[in-house]
């Protein structure tokens, strides 16, 4: 690193230039590089013995003080110190506090490439350097340092070091070689101030120089009162008016793109970076992986559902949240949203080639560096993955790398079967001995060959990976660990919003029996059971309705004893139910469903419930004994004769009503209490490297001279910090200094 000299013009400004001299002090190697003080004759009298005093008492750092006989003006100030040095040099306001190593941030961007004349840092107030907000003087932000503040910014930087038409001359680094070839400020023109740098930046780029901006470092610049524009003098005014024509006629072009630049702002990203990870400080920061989202969070999938009311719990609680999720409409394309009580939109977009390739993909390196990319900006604590369709398994192993905990939440069957609901000719495949698992992926997926096996072995791989895996229902657990042996499944239920339902015991005397197929309609969902049933009852007591959309053209249309209600706001179906008389709800999903917010909906309106022996369904409705289990695949007509069995037996039918006062919701406030105490137990802030375990392992040492409360130490700080995340490779190479520690 070559030796640097840092000059700073003084005029008054005592407390300030006591601030900007402790902060050189402090966070710059003065054995290397030259503070050069310059009292420009201030007339406030302490200024000299101040800077004497800083002199005398770091013997052995490089400061030097310059007294000028006369004031000289900033400009002619900044000349003598220029003229003084011999090497680069950093012109430095006094106004400034600089931060921990920003000398040799400023100085690699300086070197960064041969033709850059001068470098200026981020700042809160230098116009085109300012951040967050461009052109205008920035506050500090509340509760964070200046250090933090630094700190933050270097983290988040992309170090893409931008050009800019111009420098600034509260903190502009110039090389040496460049003052050699186009020579000092115009201390003539500019001589009071004003455009100097402007003019000295517009010279380095006739000679093909640039000037760029240090995007990884900040430096405090109050910004002195006397030198605001509401504060200037009309004489100040005038002259910085004339400064600036002088400008525009010596450099026209120079000073139109200084205008363009301005107006199109091509630094916007990284304030609006800064402004994203500043608000983003301290709050600890969950990436949220679905197949689905909509910006508005007003989605109608269980999966969507579920992670938008788990967010609305994290805004309260502080903690950002941010969802990736493939475009609906260009699957390989990729939108970032965040939610915090400042932010509730989408933040980035990235392209990759994801779906160009294989139809079933683990692993893509687009993908993989989207998301190594959203993992460091962002620096993100928690990976909880709740979908992987048209995402890649490369997340897991990104988490791992990272250090980063890790919980997956598994919603359907998507990974025991890419097909997602296992449905084979229209039923569940696990009813049909004729199933052909071949035809059916490549019905599905355009696949020619059986991967089932290969699927079920790499799926199994990737959710062992995980710290925790969640489930949302018992039912869901079984069937994993049908496939999966020895998976450590929690079961967490689904909790809800309890509404508010009225008259929902009352009912009117009528012969006439209401029943309800409920949710979007699909062949999984029941729709072709749905259709049967509107084409064969000759019941004029039954009356059919549907609740939810459908694009079957013979459901569309509502007959006289068939009710199309179409689309539905989610609060608002158990008053639905309860203003149509719907007396039984019948849910016959073909596969089976993990939880089923429908369920919990229609047992909110006190609806019993008809449905199939299988899933989460037929395990709830089983256990809370609030309607009628029937046997999977049951045909039509038996569905239709019990639907009749139900409205004639009025005795049973009335207890079912009863048990629902009785029944109790998990409601949404518990469930968000769950997901809360989770992600704030989990410890981020203390991550133990691979390298500090190494280093206390010699098994030779171990087997041969063991020191036990040494190893019993190491295994309480390791085996500790790791217990929450099993099968990583820190956590089973801890397990071995256990294994010792028993010996």
């Amino acid at each position: 690193m070559k030796n640097i000299d840092i000059i700073v013009p003084i005029y008054n400004a005592y407390e300030y230039t006591e601030e900007c001299i402790k902060s050189l002090i402090k966070n710059t190697d003065l054995t290397k590089h030259t503070i050069i003080l310059i009292n420009d004759k201030s007339p406030d009298e302490k200024i000299m013995p101040m800077l004497l005093k800083y002199k005398n008492e770091n013997e052995g750092k490089q400061i030097v003080v310059l007294d000028n006989e006369q004031n000289l003006g900033f400009v002619k100030t900044v000349n003598k110190g220029m003229e003084y040095s011999e090497n680069d040099v950093i012109l430095l306001n006094s106004d400034t506090e600089v931060t921990k190593t920003w000398i040799e941030k400023i100085q690699k961007c300086a070197y960064s490439n041969e033709y850059i004349a001068t470098v200026t840092p981020l700042t809160n107030n230098g116009t085109i350097c300012s951040v967050p907000n461009f052109g205008v003087d920035n506050e500090l932000p509340q509760d964070i340092t200046l250090d933090e503040y630094a700190q933050i910014i270097e983290e988040i930087s992309k170090n893409r070091y931008p050009e800019l038409t111009t420098g600034n001359g509260f903190c502009m680094y110039i090389k040496r070689d460049v003052i050699n070839k186009i020579g000092l400020f115009d201390d003539e023109t500019f001589g009071k101030g004003y455009g100097e740098e402007n003019d000295f930046c517009y010279r380095a780029l006739d000679h093909g120089y640039t000037n760029v901006l240090c995007d990884n470092t900040f430096i405090y610049h109050k910004g002195t009162q006397s030198f605001k524009k509401e504060n200037l003098t009309s004489s100040r005014m005038a002259l910085v008016k004339e400064h600036m024509q002088l400008l525009k006629e010596k450099y026209p072009i120079y000073v139109q793109k200084t205008d363009n630049f301005i107006a199109n702002n091509p630094l916007r990203d990284i304030q609006e970076n800064v402004d994203l990870n500043t608000k983003l400080y301290k709050k600890k920061k969950i990436l949220y992986l679905v197949n689905e989202w909509e910006e508005n969070m007003d989605m109608t999938g269980g999966t969507s559902l579920h992670i938008k009311d788990i967010i609305l719990s994290n805004i309260k609680n502080n903690i950002a949240s941010f969802v990736l999720a493939p475009d609906r409409y260009d699957l390989s394309r990729f939108k970032l949203y965040l939610y915090t009580k400042d932010y509730a939109r989408e933040i980035a977009n990235y392209k990759t080639d994801i779906n160009h390739y294989g139809q079933v993909v683990y692993t893509n390196n687009t993908y993989k560096e989207m998301l190594k990319n959203i993992f460091d900006s962002f620096k993100i604590d928690i990976l909880h993955v709740h979908h992987f369709l048209f995402q890649t398994f490369d997340a897991i192993d990104i988490a791992k790398e990272k250090n980063i905990y890790s919980i997956i939440t598994l919603h359907d069957l998507y990974m025991i079967c890419p097909s997602i609901n296992m449905i084979y000719k229209d039923i569940y495949c696990e009813y049909d001995k004729q199933k052909d698992c071949e035809k059916c992926l490549y019905n599905r997926l355009k696949v020619n060959n059986n991967i089932l096996d290969k699927w079920q072995e790499t799926c199994k791989n990737v959710i062992e990976k995980f710290d925790k895996i969640i489930v949302p229902s018992e039912n869901t657990k079984k069937l994993f660990n049908n496939i999966y042996k020895d998976l450590k499944i929690e079961v967490v239920e689904h909790g809800v919003k309890v509404i508010n339902i009225k008259n929902k015991e009352n009912r009117s005397n009528k012969k006439e029996f209401n029943i309800a197929f409920v949710g979007a309609m699909a062949i999984h969902k029941g729709e072709k059971i749905l259709k049967e049933l509107v084409k064969t009852n000759t019941n004029s007591n039954i009356k059919i309705h549907l609740f939810g959309k459908t694009n079957d053209k013979e459901l569309v249309k509502s007959t006289k004893m068939y009710i199309n209600h179409g689309k539905y706001v989610r609060e608002e179906l158990p008053q639905l139910l309860i203003d149509n008389n719907i007396d039984l709800a019948c849910i016959f999903a073909t596969c089976p469903e993990t939880y089923s917010y429908t369920l919990s909906e229609c047992y909110m309106g006190h609806i019993p419930i008809l449905t199939f022996d299988i899933g989460a369904v037929g395990d709830r409705v089983k256990k809370d004994n609030l309607g009628w289990v029937i046997e999977f695949n049951t045909n039509n007509s038996k569905i239709l004769e019990k639907i009749v069995e139900i409205s004639n037996n009025k005795d049973e039918y009335k207890k079912k009503k009863e048990n629902f006062k009785n029944y109790k919701f998990k409601t949404i406030e518990q469930m968000q209490e769950y997901y809360n105490n989770l992600y704030t137990n989990i410890k981020t802030d203390e991550k133990i490297e691979l390298v500090d375990i190494y280093k206390f392992l010699d098994y030779k040492a171990i087997s041969n001279v063991f020191d036990f409360n040494e190893y019993k130490a190491i295994y309480g700080h390791v085996v500790h910090r790791y217990e929450m995340m099993r099968n990583s490779k820190a956590w089973k190479i801890a397990k071995k200094i256990k294994g010792h520690l028993k010996k």
